[in-house]
């Protein structure tokens, strides 16, 4: 176990002290203490909690590493965290102007027609407002054919709507996939190395990749076990779950990033902050607000919002985004508070999970 708490003096580039911000260091005891009774049991096999606060008093974070969870900064799979940071790096071109939110995907993509496809854009995938499905029909399938991002993309061109573009929310991994694919048909650029030059590099991000970018695999954390969805998935699950080489490789750009809680906490600190680091500190405003049309369950751009994300005792302008490895991460501005919760316990594994649970103890000690 490595736990530490810290607190250092406020610099020049701290935010306003927040009027509810608070720091109760038994609370923060009682959430680690949670965690580690989920890896002591056998239940987790190994987690990380990150807790940073930054207001006008000053900073203070707090770190907790368990079970297979080794070393300072230890590397995990954050499947669908790694959605906001893929929004980041396709907005780093609207930022330069070479791409606009209300882009139509047909604009790059002339064969993503029928079926009222040509009404969706940029902003659509990164609202999740496409319609597009998120995990395709024949996506155990695909994975046991090691197939590549392209052959998924490929697929979300032909995959049926669930609604019409713009009138729904429908949590949609495909959207990201196609944002994705647009920023590397504009820049020429491997998305994997276009996130790592424009967002991850920048940050400070230096043990965070998209797929494991020739870092060996036994590097990184493993994930415990998820069950296949079919009899079929189940006799190939070995070659290609979550552990598997093909997965930690491929670089999904909606679920595929590898890395620590701590450059989580420095890709939020950015968001919270508005340096302008990686965008325009407008353009890192407009990601974490609603962007979903009137009457529709609210979105930011590749970020979720409450009540998607957060804990009870957050503010309304918390933004972040949950993974189905059993992952989970929000920043709630009104604090100045980030919380990183990484597990091996793949999310639908149990209700409530534990990332839940110590995101409710966070919470609560710095309300």
């Amino acid at each position: 176990m490595d736990r530490r708490t810290l607190l250092t003096a406020a610099g020049a580039a701290m935010i306003a002290g927040p009027a509810r911000a608070g720091w109760s260091a038994p609370g923060l005891d009682k959430a680690a203490a949670e965690l580690k009774s989920w890896v002591d049991d056998g239940r987790v096999q190994g987690a990380s909690l990150l807790v940073r606060q930054r207001t006008s008093a000053g900073a203070h974070l707090f770190t907790a590493n368990y079970g297979t969870a080794t070393g300072p900064e230890p590397i995990f799979l954050l499947a669908s965290i790694s959605k906001p940071m893929t929004a980041a790096a396709v907005m780093t071109l609207v930022d330069a102007g070479e791409l606009s939110l209300d882009d139509h995907v047909t604009k790059f993509f002339p064969q993503f027609k029928g079926d009222e496809r040509e009404a969706i854009t940029l902003r659509h995938c990164l609202t999740h407002t496409g319609g597009l499905p998120d995990m395709l029909a024949d996506d155990e399938m695909l994975r046991e054919k090691h197939a590549s991002l392209d052959d998924y993309l490929h697929g979300a061109f032909k995959a049926p709507l669930k609604f019409k573009p713009g009138t729904k929310y429908s949590y949609a991994s495909m959207g990201i996939l196609i944002s994705a694919k647009i920023a590397e048909k504009i820049s020429g650029v491997p998305f994997a190395r276009f996130i790592n030059d424009k967002v991850y590099r920048p940050l400070g991000m230096t043990r965070t990749s998209m797929g494991l970018m020739g870092r060996p695999k036994d590097e990184t954390v493993p994930s415990q076990a998820a069950p296949a969805m079919t009899d079929a998935g189940k006799k190939s699950w070995p070659t290609w779950n979550w552990n598997s080489q093909y997965w930690r490789d491929l670089g999904a750009p909606w679920g595929g990033a590898l890395g620590p809680a701590s450059d989580i906490g420095r890709f939020y600190e950015e968001f919270m902050l508005r340096r302008g680091t990686i965008l325009k500190p407008e353009t890192e405003a407009l990601m974490i607000t609603n962007q979903s049309p009137p009457g529709v369950s609210p979105s930011g751009l590749g970020f979720d919002l409450p009540p998607k994300v957060g804990a009870k005792a957050c503010g309304p302008k918390t933004f972040g985004h949950n993974g189905s490895t059993g992952t989970l991460s929000w920043c709630d501005p009104d604090t100045g508070t980030i919380c990183v919760v990484l597990t091996t316990l793949y999310a639908a594994a149990v209700r409530p999970h534990p990332t839940k649970l110590v995101s409710e103890l966070v919470g609560q000690a710095v309300a």
